[in-house]
């Protein structure tokens, strides 16, 4: 029998092993599509939690200064209309 050397095969075709029947290697090829977008779409997610996260964080802030201006303006509403009187009186047109 003569042995055949790396140089002696044409191309994978021409090789005789075969994994398995064609349409289990399209299962296979079937399976490795499916994982790699689910754990595209995993990624994605995490990513959008922490923009979720990031932005109930940036409302909270919103919010909370919100509050502290509506008691500052409440508390001292006379010191805003003196300042503005002071303004427009200084002013020369």
């Amino acid at each position: 029998m003569i042995t055949r050397g790396v140089s002696d095969i044409k191309g994978l075709h021409s090789l005789t092993t075969v994994v398995g029947p064609l349409t289990e290697k399209k299962g296979f090829l079937k399976l490795y599509q499916l994982s790699a977008e689910k754990d595209n779409l995993g990624k994605r997610l995490e990513w959008v939690g922490r923009q979720r996260s990031q932005m109930e964080e940036r409302l909270s802030e919103i919010v909370r200064t919100m509050r502290l201006v509506k008691e500052r303006t409440q508390r001292d509403p006379a010191s805003d209309s003196s300042s503005k009187s002071r303004d427009r009186s200084s002013r020369s047109y």
